[in-house]
C-alpha cells in the first residue's frame, strides 16, 4: 500500500501544531507498513524511517507558500506513474489545493484523503471553496473543523470523519527542571506559561494585560516559543510595566517541550481560534491544568471545572477570575491536574487516530478499485 503526502515541513524538532501533527500521523502509517512517498522544499529536514521516501522540491524557501503547488503538481504526476500510488493524502489544502484539483482531473480515479485543521479565512477560505471537490474523504481534526467543513463549504458529512491527535507517553507528570527555573530566573515563583508560536491568531499579547491585572508578586508569565508578535510583545511589556513579570525564552525544540510543561503551574491558551490546541493537551498528560480561550475547537479538550477553565475569549475578567482560583490554591491545581492527566491519556491516543486513518485510507482504496 502506498500514499503520497506533499508537505511543507516535517522537521523532526518542530513544535508547530499542523506539523507536528503531520509529521506524527506520517511515521505512524509508515510504522503500519505502507510506503509514504513525500516532497519537501529544498533542504528541509524530516524524520528517518524504512518506509518514508522523500525528494526535494528545486527551491528551499516557498514565499508565499502557495508556490508549492507549482511544485507539487509535476512531482505527483511523475511519482503517480512511476510508482501508481494508492491514495494522494494532503494536509493543507491552502498551499496545495489547486495542484491536487489538477491532479484529480488527470487521473480522477486516485482517491484523494483531506486533512484538515482549520478553516481559514481571505484568500485561503476561496482557495479551499474552489477546491474542496478534488476530496473524496476528509479527515478534520476536531468537530468544530468537521462543522465549519459541513456549513462553510458544504462538504457532505458522511464523508468526513473525525481524529483527534494523540499525546505522545513522552508528556507525562515530572519535577520542575531546575536547569529552566535557574535559567530564567524562576526562584520561588508560580509560573503562568504559554507555549507555541507567538502569532496574531493565538492572541499572546492578551496574556500580557491579564498578568498586570493579576497583580500577584510571585507571578510569573513564560512565552515559551518565538514568532512574529515577540518585537511587539517585549516593548508591550514595558509599557505595561510588566517586564519583570515577564520571561521570554525564545524558540522550544521539540524535545524539550515536556519539561517546559513541567515547570508550569497553569498553562494558557487565548487563542481567537484554534483547529486543536495540542498544548492543552500535552500540558493535560503532564498534569498542567490550562485556562482556555471558549472557541472553536479548544472547547473540545478541556472539561470545564475538572481538568481547566474556559473563559470568554479576549474578556480580561473571567480569565482573572479562573487564574485566581488556580493560583490561590495548589489542592486545586493538582486535583484539575491529575484530572486533565487522565482525560488526556484516555481521549487523546494516537492508537485512535491512526485507526481512524487506516479504516478511510482501506475504504478509499476498495472503492477505487471498484470504479
Amino acid at each position: 500500500m502506498i500514499i503520497c503526502s506533499p508537505q511543507l515541513g516535517l522537521a523532526p524538532q518542530s513544535n508547530s501544531g499542523g506539523e507536528v501533527y503531520d509529521r506524527e500521523i506520517l511515521l505512524r502509517l509508515a510504522q503500519k507498513n505502507l510506503k509514504v512517498l513525500i516532497l519537501l522544499p529544498r533542504g528541509r529536514s524530516h524524520p528517518e524511517s524504512v518506509n518514508l521516501q522523500v525528494k526535494y522540491a528545486l527551491i528551499r524557501s516557498m514565499v508565499p507558500p502557495h508556490i508549492f503547488s507549482l511544485f507539487a503538481l509535476p512531482y505527483l504526476v511523475k511519482t503517480y506513474l512511476t510508482y501508481r500510488f494508492d491514495v494522494l493524502r494532503i494536509h493543507n489544502p491552502y498551499f496545495l489545493g489547486p495542484a491536487v484539483l489538477a491532479f484529480k482531473k488527470l487521473f480522477p480515479q486516485v482517491p484523494v484523503l483531506g486533512s484538515f485543521l482549520h478553516l481559514e479565512d481571505g484568500v485561503n477560505f476561496f482557495i479551499a471553496k474552489a477546491t474542496i471537490s478534488a476530496y473524496d474523504h476528509i479527515i478534520a481534526i476536531s468537530r468544530s473543523t468537521k462543522q465549519e467543513l459541513v456549513d462553510r463549504l458544504g462538504f457532505p458529512v458522511a464523508k468526513i470523519d473525525l481524529a483527534y491527535p494523540g499525546v505522545d507517553s513522552r508528556f507525562a507528570p515530572g519535577p520542575k527542571p531546575k536547569r529552566l527555573i535557574d535559567q530564567f530566573n524562576l526562584q520561588g515563583k508560580t509560573v503562568l506559561m504559554y507555549l507555541g508560536g507567538l502569532k496574531p491568531r493565538k492572541n499572546p499579547g492578551f496574556l500580557l494585560r491579564l498578568i498586570k491585572r493579576l497583580n500577584q508578586p510571585r507571578l510569573v508569565l513564560v512565552f515559551a516559543g518565538t514568532g512574529p508578535e515577540l518585537l511587539e510583545l517585549k516593548p508591550q511589556a514595558k509599557r505595561l510595566g510588566v517586564e519583570d513579570k515577564v520571561r521570554f525564552t525564545g524558540f522550544v525544540p521539540e524535545d524539550e517541550k515536556p519539561d517546559f510543561y513541567r515547570l508550569a503551574d497553569v498553562l494558557f491558551l487565548p487563542s481567537f481560534k484554534e483547529g486543536f490546541g495540542m498544548t492543552v493537551t500535552e500540558a493535560a498528560a503532564c498534569a498542567v491544568p490550562a485556562v482556555a480561550a471558549d472557541n472553536s475547537s479548544i472547547k473540545e479538550l478541556i472539561i470545564p471545572g475538572k481538568t481547566g477553565f474556559l473563559a470568554e475569549t479576549g474578556a480580561v475578567d473571567p480569565w482573572v477570575n479562573s487564574t485566581l482560583q488556580l493560583i490561590k490554591s495548589e489542592k486545586l491545581r493538582r486535583q484539575m491536574g491529575q484530572a486533565a492527566r487522565q482525560h488526556a491519556v484516555k481521549t487523546f491516543t494516537w492508537k485512535k487516530n491512526i485507526d481512524t486513518h487506516m479504516a478511510v485510507i482501506n475504504k478509499l482504496i476498495k472503492g477505487g478499485r471498484n470504479r
